[in-house]
This record gives structure tokens, sequence and C-alpha cells, in this order.
């Protein structure tokens, strides 16, 4: 998004990384600056976000409006920059995770995404604003760019407010992911597979639903085809659910090296939506890479023995 030339007439004093200026706040026009000088490129070397705030007084909902980021930086373990932004409210005012889409290999990404908090207006005044910036990362753990935080205490969000934010380095370890703890165990004399799906962390709200009811699909792939299928059930409002089920398959030992389990994990459905949401999936097999792939060749190395990992679900 392109900058308006009158946004940057007046330039605010610079102020330390996550420090506000009371007095911007009177001003009707241009955005507040946090951490930054007005029309400067980012001094903290790690970009800067653009976001809109408002209040819904009909529906008592806070309205974190994310429209951009500049001159994003790649995360301390280097490599590509796939950012996307965690929008979160401090204290907590539900369980519900609100981020963006991935961007791939972008520093300068356009996200253009609403996220609505509900939470009074008098209660707000009491409430940080953190927006953490992550690098996704496909084969371990996402790492944390750094953030930007607002006290909403100072601000009265009557009126949408415009605000650029410096990115700061933060301390804070990296992010929980959504991951699913699975047993693979391969008897060769019955030639079967046996899945047990054992528990899942950190699973991601939908913003159409208040819980989350998970329950997983898991496929025989032979080849790269489906070729059998079984569930678990679901558990209700669970954002960690343990499962405990184990699913047979029967497997020739000469279809290991082209088989593979596919993990899907889903949102039972409600009346409101009418397909059951896809939370996220893996795949588990030998010509995979990573964890995927390393947990199927210890199973080949260990018949009869049951092997546990676990594995991202995206």
């Amino acid at each position: 998004m392109q900058q308006s030339a009158d946004a940057f007439t007046t330039a605010p004093p610079a102020s330390p990384l996550g420090a506000i200026q009371p007095d911007l706040y009177v001003k009707k026009n241009g955005p507040i600056f946090i951490g930054g000088i007005a029309g400067k490129s980012s001094s903290s070397g790690l970009g800067r976000l653009h976001f809109r705030l408002s209040y819904d007084f009909d529906k008592s909902d806070f309205i974190v409006h994310l429209i951009e980021a500049h001159d994003l930086a790649p995360s301390d373990q280097g490599g590509f920059t796939d950012p996307y932004v965690r929008v979160s409210l401090i204290p907590e005012v539900d369980s519900r995770k609100r981020q963006t889409s991935i961007h791939r290999s972008n520093q300068n990404p356009f996200f253009d995404q609403m996220f609505k908090f509900p939470v009074s207006h008098e209660e707000l005044h009491f409430k940080t604003l953190v927006l953490q910036v992550f690098d996704y990362d496909r084969f371990s753990r996402n790492d944390i760019i750094g953030e930007v935080t607002m006290n909403l205490s100072d601000i009265d969000i009557a009126n949408s407010i415009e605000v650029w934010g410096e990115v700061a380095r933060t301390k804070k370890p990296k992010e929980d992911i959504q991951e699913v703890l699975i047993s693979l165990s391969y008897l060769p004399s019955a030639e079967r597979i046996t899945v047990v799906l054992l528990k899942a962390r950190n699973l991601f709200l939908s913003e159409a639903k208040e819980s989350l009811d998970p329950f997983v699909k898991v496929y025989l792939q032979v080849n790269g085809k489906r070729v059998k299928k079984k569930k678990t059930a679901s558990k209700k409002g669970s954002c960690n659910p343990v499962w405990n089920e184990a699913l047979t398959f029967s497997l020739s030992s000469s279809n290991l090296p082209n088989a593979a389990i596919e993990v899907l994990i889903f949102d039972q459905a409600n009346d409101l939506i009418g397909t059951n949401p896809l939370i996220g999936s893996c795949v588990i097999g030998p010509k995979e890479t990573g964890p995927e792939r390393d947990h199927w060749i210890d199973m080949i190395h260990s018949p009869r023995k049951a092997v546990a990992c676990w594995h991202t679900v995206r």
C-alpha cells in the first residue's frame, strides 16, 4: 500500500521502541507512530506494521485491521522470510488464536485482514495489544522476528485510529504451533501397520466458532493414492485433545517403500457450518522430508515396536 504524502508532513520526535507519544492521540489527521519517525525507514532493522484500530459499540467488538508490513527482516535463523502476524490482547479475552495467512518470500506483505475481540469498551483500557511477527518454517518451529505492543489505556478507540508500529526485538520463546502426537508400529508377520492418534496441542480456533471439537481422518496411501480411510471420534471443546485411538491398516511389506500415512485434523461441524473445516494435516512416509520421513524410517527399523513422534500440522 502506498503511503500518502500528507500522512508524513509532520514528523513526531523519535521515541524508544514500544513507547507511545500521548500528545499524538489528539491529532485528527495522520497516523500514530510507535517507536519510529514518520516517513523514515525501519530504525530497528526488523520492519514496521501498518494497522488501524476501531471499536464497534453495537457488538462490543474491538477491531484490529492489519493492513501491511514494510521491510520485515528474516528471523535470527536466517533463510527466507515467510512472514505472518499473530494478533492478541493481554490479558486474553478468549482462547481463540488470531493470525494472518503466510506470505511466502515477501518482506513487504499486504495482509488486509480484520480481527475482532469481544471486549467491553471499559475493559479495553486495561488491555495491551500485541502483534507478533513470525517467520514460518516448514520443518521446525516458527521463529519470532519481533513484535509491536501498544498499551490501550492511553488511547481512545471511539474513533478509528491509524498506527504505524516499529517491530521491536523480543526475548519471548518461539511460538506454539499446531502439533499432533502419533505412534506408528509395523507387524511384519501380519503385514499390518497400526497408527495411534495419541493427542494434539495448540489447535487453532476458527473465527466462526467459540470452541473446537476436533477429530482425525487417517488415510493409507500407496503410490500417492488414498486406498483406505479410518477416523477417530471427536473431542468436544478442546484445543488440546487426547484421543488415544488405534487405527490399523493391512499393508504388505513390498508396499512399505511406496506407502504413507496421511493425517487430517477436522473440526466437527455445527449448525452454522455445513462442512467440517480442516484444521491442519501432515503426511508421514519414506518420500517425505524431515521428521515425517524420519518417523517412517524409525518404524521400519523397529518392527513390532511402537514409535511415537510429534508432527506439525498445517
